[in-house]
């Protein structure tokens, strides 16, 4: 089996990235049949790891089918992905949100990075600073493992489209494309859909939620 290491991250908390790889890894496993490991190196809040409980406690008896979530730091991050690895389709980090130790070392080890921003100043200008970082110690390097550096607009809203567009087009310029899909801004995917255990409705995937379009995009750039 091929294993891809993937992660949403960002430089700074609060852009979403710890919702939508615990959505990601939740729906590929259940709506898209991978065998997938989340691996939460928020070291020491393991928010991810906490929330996989709490999941468990609300579900109480009931049966269910559930990927595995580890606990990893920048000591056992590796000894884990070599246990996973050729047996799981997607290997997920889940990094903090700033560019500590634990993140430099552990994007070491990921060939497809997700970034998630959305419209405030200050976001797209730490973006942007990130993408380079990333590009010019990772990406633009002989030796390298990353493969691919994606940025994409979280909490998308039809009202604000033409600044949105105006982003895209100015990132563009600057030599920083953008995946073509987007994630809304819905509520529901904090408050509901960010379960470890239970997908995303089918009859949801291609009406309010949208969320389909972008994960057909990111299976589509972790296979090159």
């Amino acid at each position: 089996m091929e294993t891809k290491i993937i992660s949403c991250t960002g430089e700074k908390g609060g852009c979403g990235k710890t919702t939508l790889n615990i959505i990601l890894a939740t729906n590929l496993f259940h709506l898209y049949g991978k065998k997938v490991v989340l691996m939460d190196m928020d070291n020491p809040q393991y928010s991810v790891y906490k929330k996989r409980k709490r999941d468990l406690a609300q579900i109480g008896k009931m049966e269910t089918d559930a990927f595995p979530v580890e606990r990893a730091t920048i000591h056992t991050l590796e000894p884990l992905i070599k246990k996973y690895y050729g047996i799981v389709d997607f290997i997920i980090i889940d990094f903090p949100g700033n560019l500590n130790e634990e993140m430099v070392r552990g994007l070491l080890y990921v060939e497809h990075i997700f970034i998630p921003f959305f419209l405030d100043e200050l976001e797209i200008d730490s973006t942007a600073v990130f993408y380079k970082t990333l590009r010019k110690n990772f990406l633009d390097n002989d030796n390298r493992v990353l493969r691919s550096v994606n940025l994409f607009f979280n909490r998308y809203e039809l009202v604000k489209v033409n600044k949105f567009n105006a982003v895209r087009k100015t990132l563009a310029r600057a030599g920083m494309p953008m995946m073509r899909q987007v994630v809304m801004e819905r509520t529901i995917y904090r408050e509901k859909y960010r379960n470890t255990l239970v997908p995303i409705p089918l009859s949801k995937e291609n009406g309010e939620q949208g969320l389909k379009r972008f994960m057909e995009e990111v299976l589509e750039i972790s296979k090159n």
